[in-house]
């Protein structure tokens, strides 16, 4: 698909009005067997509501902690359940991104993942950490910090980028959806050039070299972090602290470093980040 700066502009202006980005599409995650693989995700569709307000009815939280705790309870080999879990949890953050939670609404989800690691000792550092990601990676959280080298070994960190609207994008040349999305990326850069705008990225490219050329070829010069160096490229250390599992995984934060959206992708993403902008220069 080639998509000119003056197409998508029409598309940003046809859509400047609205503050409520509509859903994109599920990044593509690993593929997984047994309940809640592709053919039987467990989970009922995701909502078509993506929204920083808060917009989840407790009923709706309560049904997702109750299909949860059903699809894991289905493994009972031991050995096995950490694996099975992992999609079934990638699709609760999935659509609990979908808007804010409430305090009491997150200390529920809470409380059945702590009610997980007491009947499962054994994964108890496994549900810590989803845990950690509903408390900490969720909408309306400030974002965690992130700390590392980039391409050119020189360290940085997330919280330069306060003071900005920032996209961090979870990326790779490997991976088709990724690169779908440096058209969008390229605008947003030329777009906001001359504003508090940054887009930093996260690689998982196994060879830098890879990861370089990709960014050169792409016209895409913002900076990135490469965490593709582990045995398996995908398992790096801020992917792996940030519970990645399906690439893109993209976070937009505002100027205090507060995710406000998770998820979006394409023509949402440029409505979110319009809206995000607009925020900005009326304060």
């Amino acid at each position: 698909m080639r998509l000119t700066l003056f197409a998508l502009c029409l598309t940003l202006a046809a859509c400047s009005g609205s503050t409520k980005p509509v859903p994109a599409p599920e990044a593509a995650a690993p593929p997984a067997s047994g309940v809640g693989a592709s053919n039987d995700i467990g989970f009922a569709p995701v909502s078509p509501i993506r929204s920083d307000e808060v917009n989840h009815t407790d009923a709706h939280v309560d049904g997702l902690i109750a299909t949860l705790t059903t699809l894991v309870s289905k493994q009972a080999d031991a050995t096995k359940w950490q694996k099975d879990a992992e999609i079934h949890f990638w699709r609760l953050q999935n659509r609990l991104e979908r808007g804010r939670l409430s305090a009491d609404q997150e200390s529920r989800v809470v409380t059945a993942i702590d009610e997980m690691a007491a009947a499962r000792p054994d994964a108890k550092a496994y549900l810590d950490h989803r845990k950690w990601m509903v408390q900490h990676l969720a909408v309306g959280k400030a974002a965690p910090e992130i700390v590392g080298k980039d391409f050119d070994d020189a360290e940085f960190t997330l919280s330069e980028t306060l003071g900005k609207v920032t996209l961090v994008v979870f990326t790779g040349e490997w991976c088709g959806p990724c690169r779908s999305e440096y058209p969008y990326q390229r605008l947003m850069l030329e777009l906001y050039k001359d504003k508090p705008f940054a887009i930093v990225g996260i690689n998982s490219d196994a060879k830098l070299d890879v990861a370089r050329k990709g960014k050169v070829d792409s016209r895409l010069p913002y900076r990135s972090w490469w965490d593709g160096y582990a045995a398996k490229n995908t398992d790096g250390p801020i992917a792996t602290a940030w519970g990645v599992i399906g690439w893109p995984t993209m976070y937009l934060l505002d100027k205090e470093g507060v995710i406000r959206f998770a998820g979006l992708r394409h023509e949402d993403l440029l409505k979110a980040v319009s809206q995000l902008m607009a925020e900005k220069a009326t304060e």
